[in-house]
């Protein structure tokens, strides 16, 4: 199991760099299939974000679906989790449709807009989620989602709960609650 390490900058504990292999390998592939996960939400010629991206698990499949017309960004705040995204792109030959932002661990801090925002197994990390989620919902075009999915193991029912609350509180409104992403799972749309 991968050590957890505080980041440094009071978002609490995120697996480093180095573990990396261990969230993005063929194993889970067979368990979270990017594609299958997110198929209804992502189109062609979308601006998608990637939010926490890691090791790019996700972040390629979506740069595959959004086509040559759209763009992915993958955020995440380790430098060392985007430059293995970045070289992962470049072998997928789809690093023309991938931009990477490094973020703060209490600011996400990019300015764009977005059809569709991805934060998998990465909100509990965050040291303020209402701040992240006000900040989600300013950068979702109109009719925009973000799909929020959190580890059943770090986090409990009433926590969730709590946190699509909080989602709701920053004017981000809960339209769906998908089964089979992995996890506790709700997807928002900004209003």
């Amino acid at each position: 199991m991968a050590t957890l390490t505080d980041d440094g900058a009071g978002g609490g504990r995120v697996c480093p760099y180095q573990m990396a292999f261990m969230l993005d390998n063929w194993m889970r592939r067979l368990f979270q299939n990017p594609v299958k996960l997110l198929a209804d939400y992502i189109r062609e010629g979308n601006t998608v974000v990637d939010l926490g991206c890691g090791p790019g698990f996700f972040t390629i499949d979506m740069a595959e679906m959004v086509g040559s017309t759209g763009h992915v960004i993958a955020v995440d705040l380790q430098p060392g989790m985007l430059d293995r995204v970045r070289k992962k792109a470049f072998r997928k030959g789809v690093a023309d449709r991938v931009m990477y932002h490094q973020c703060r661990a209490d600011h996400i801090g990019l300015e764009c807009t977005a059809d569709f925002m991805l934060a998998f197994y990465m909100v509990h990390e965050t040291p303020d989620p209402r701040r992240f989620f006000e900040e989600t919902r300013s950068m979702l075009t109109a009719g925009g989602r973000l799909l929020v999915v959190e580890p059943k193991m770090h986090v409990s029912q009433a926590s969730f709960e709590s946190m699509v609350a909080g989602a709701a509180r920053a004017g981000l409104e809960p339209v769906d609650h998908p089964t089979g992403k992995g996890g506790r799972a709700v997807l928002l749309e900004g209003r």
